[in-house]
């Protein structure tokens, strides 16, 4: 990890990150999609599944982080993919899941347990686990074909979850750039 000044900030976030086989999957649904939507499509090394989105902290608060992820204690997951969406409020294509296992939950629900035990700020919004695959894209380019709701991933992408991270964002003009700063496993 690339130490900050203590005074500096960091935006952040945990997240489940991808294996190659998870990653390759994603980047076919990005590419049907796209098909659908136009846009712009991410990087593959940029693809993940938010789990809490801390946004900025003081660069001296992140050992707080890694210590409230290490006192998470949940056991391995499944989560499958099987459901496309273009949300037309932010313009952005991604892969949602119609079921969020139990695990993902716990995993979560700690998370958030731990942020809060801080008194550390983050996105409280209902959690909608989702795989964003395009920005920028149009919505309503395949409004007609909505009724069809065909998976672009050819169907259900399973990923199975073994650890997660907290990364920091750094936002650049060709998009945003991550850095790993703490990987842990689930048990």
């Amino acid at each position: 990890m690339a130490e900050a000044p203590a005074g500096e900030t960091a935006r952040v976030f945990f997240a489940l990150w991808p294996d190659a086989g998870v990653r390759e999957g994603l980047v076919r649904a990005g590419a049907a999609l796209h098909a659908l939507h136009g846009g712009r499509r991410m990087r593959p090394d940029s693809l993940h599944l938010t789990l809490v989105f801390v946004g900025a902290v003081m660069a001296g608060r992140i050992p707080e982080l890694l210590a409230v992820a290490g006192d998470v204690q949940v056991g391995g997951f499944e989560t499958v993919f099987d459901q496309p969406e273009c949300w037309r409020h932010n313009r952005i294509a991604c892969l949602g899941a119609s079921e969020v296992p139990d695990g993902l939950r716990e995993l979560v629900g700690g998370l958030e347990a731990g942020l809060l035990g801080l008194g550390m700020p983050f996105d409280r919004r209902p959690y909608k686990p989702h795989i964003t695959l395009l920005r920028n894209a149009d919505c309503r380019r395949a409004a007609a074909a909505e009724g069809e709701k065909e998976n672009p991933a050819s169907g259900p992408l399973r990923w199975p979850a073994r650890d997660f991270v907290l990364v920091r964002s750094s936002l650049r003009p060709d998009g945003a750039r991550y850095e790993e700063l703490g990987r842990w496993p689930l048990l």
